[in-house]
């Protein structure tokens, strides 16, 4: 870190080895690897909101059209209340409305009114998490984290039985950790693209993104700034159980990875250094989605969330030493979701437990052109 003195330094190498080393030289050592472990967990929810807002926990959201009484309905139309099973997320579309074929507005997910429109819909998400974040061998630290995401969606292309849509996606993260020895402060932001496939009953969806995150560490050697720069990538695939028209088991997984750039921060002379991390996120997932009724969507959500990690390791004088490590965790929420005219109204609650405790909850808002 920027200000910590040769002599700090050397005693950073003393305590280390040491039975009793002070735990506050730790924390000095290891806030790049907690930084690093909150971007996973930052990636973790960013990948999620961005396939939510194409797909979604029942983010298919019929809007239906008043009917003019001169117009004939075509044989294929079904009822949005129970053709819940046969929405483009969740199974093959029937003809009406999906494709705009007569103009109006059809269901949600990024139905266009025109179907020359450029763009879908754009969508704004909020996200926030407060609890714990929990590492072998070092103490628990209190954490609160905001995430705010926004994105433009494209109209889809059809090419039968596919449905394919794009994005892009911006958005600003906010973090505060700490526990008697440590206090962490992070700020920062980050973009990205994805896109989305729906075939059949089977959805794949990938994203990649790169950013950037200030970081404030305070122990009582001092504050000093470092900052953290990542690149990854996230790869997810559902398949849908339509088990009626207005119920669906959807299981699925998620393949994540980030490489994180870790800063030489303890020491200006280089004497203590810390290599880049290599970070790959393995979650399944499952959901069951079911209409509730006049337009109301909810959703059951359960995530196991493992983290494997490279890299990263700590050096003084180029000696290694051992650094901290993240178990697993997992995540239950539960999602309601309706349409009310050109506005897709999105909000999930839930909770963690393991590596990362604490209680979770984001709002959605899409308008749809």
């Amino acid at each position: 870190m920027k200000h910590t003195t040769y002599l700090t330094t050397l005693s950073l190498f003393l305590l280390a080895f040491a039975p009793e080393a002070h735990a506050a030289t730790h924390a000095q050592m290891y806030a790049n690897t907690i930084t690093a472990h909150n971007i996973v967990a930052f990636q973790h929810s960013i990948t999620q909101t961005v396939f939510s807002s194409f797909s979604g926990s029942t983010r298919f959201n019929y809007d239906t059209p008043e009917t003019p009484s001169s117009y004939s309905l075509p044989e294929t139309y079904e009822n949005p209340a129970t053709t819940y099973g046969h929405a483009p997320m969740y199974g093959t579309a029937p003809t009406y409305g999906e494709y705009n074929d007569d103009g109006r507005t059809g269901r949600n997910g990024g139905d266009t009114i025109s179907a020359n429109t450029a763009l879908s819909n754009i969508w704004l998400n909020w996200e926030h998490l407060n609890g714990s974040a929990k590492f072998d061998d070092f103490a628990h630290l209190n954490s609160k984290t905001n995430i705010y995401t926004f994105g433009i969606t494209g109209s889809k292309s059809e090419t039968k039985p596919d449905l394919s849509k794009w994005g892009l996606y911006t958005g600003f993260v906010k973090n505060q950790q700490k526990n008697r020895e440590i206090q962490i402060k992070s700020q920062g932001g980050y973009f990205g693209i994805y896109n989305g496939d729906k075939i059949g009953n089977t959805g794949l969806y990938f994203t990649v993104n790169g950013g950037a995150l200030s970081n404030k560490a305070t122990t009582t050697h001092g504050n000093d700034e470092y900052t953290n720069f990542w690149v990854g990538g996230a790869v997810s695939t559902t398949y849908d159980f339509a088990l009626d028209n207005s119920f669906v088991i959807q299981p699925g997984i998620n393949l994540g990875y980030t490489w994180i750039r870790s800063e030489n921060y303890t020491s200006a002379s280089g004497q203590v250094t810390n290599n880049n991390f290599h970070m790959l996120e393995v979650t399944p997932a499952l959901r069951a989605i079911k209409h509730i009724a006049n337009g109301w969507f909810g959703a059951l959500n359960a995530k196991y969330i493992t983290t494997l990690d490279n890299g990263g390791e700590t050096y003084i004088n180029n000696t290694p030493v051992t650094t901290p490590q993240a178990d697993d965790y997992h995540e239950y929420t539960i999602s309601l979701e309706k349409n009310v005219s050109n506005l897709n109204l999105y909000i999930n609650f839930g909770r963690q437990e393991g590596a990362r405790t604490g209680w979770i909850g984001d709002i959605n808002i899409k308008y749809i052109f």
